[in-house]
């Protein structure tokens, strides 16, 4: 059976959905969702770190999980993982691992993001897709609502 083609902008839109849960929940709005080859979603996931207070919390660390579980395995072989920020080096590692298809991200991430450094090594990646930018602007605007509310409060730690 072929995959059907994903439709990177309506699997965005799941994964803002999320980061949306994240800032009512006064989580950094990072949300994740990761589908199979058919476009059917396995599993959704928002930042958690405030409330687990652990950095393992990442949405596409906690949507993996979910996924796995799911499927009752660890290889997500075609999977596809559609997440707001430019993932971290721990969540690109955890997402190679995991045998996943490829990444859609929306905005990127001056600080941590990890694309880069895949894109200097291919070989590291080799199997994995990547496209970023996919509703770059509604991704990032919920970031700096979220980062100017906190800055307004004076609650910003780095």
């Amino acid at each position: 059976m072929q995959a059907k083609i994903l439709d990177h902008e309506r699997n965005m839109r799941k994964a803002i959905a999320q980061a949306r849960v994240a800032l009512r929940r006064g989580e950094v709005p990072i949300g994740a969702v990761l589908v199979d080859a058919h476009g059917k979603v396995l599993a959704r996931a928002y930042n958690k770190i405030e409330k687990d207070q652990c950095q393992c919390s990442h949405a596409e660390c906690l949507a993996i999980r979910k996924a796995c579980k799911k499927i009752e395995g660890w290889r997500l072989n075609d999977c596809w993982l559609y997440v707001t920020l430019e993932p971290c080096l721990m969540c690109l590692g955890l997402i190679q691992l995991s045998r996943l298809k490829g990444v859609v991200f929306g905005g990127k991430s001056p600080l941590f993001g990890a694309v880069g450094e895949i894109e200097k090594k291919p070989s590291y990646a080799k199997d994995l897709e990547i496209h970023g930018g996919v509703l770059e602007n509604e991704c990032v605007k919920l970031l700096q609502q979220f980062f100017g509310s906190v800055r307004k409060k004076g609650k910003v730690e780095q």
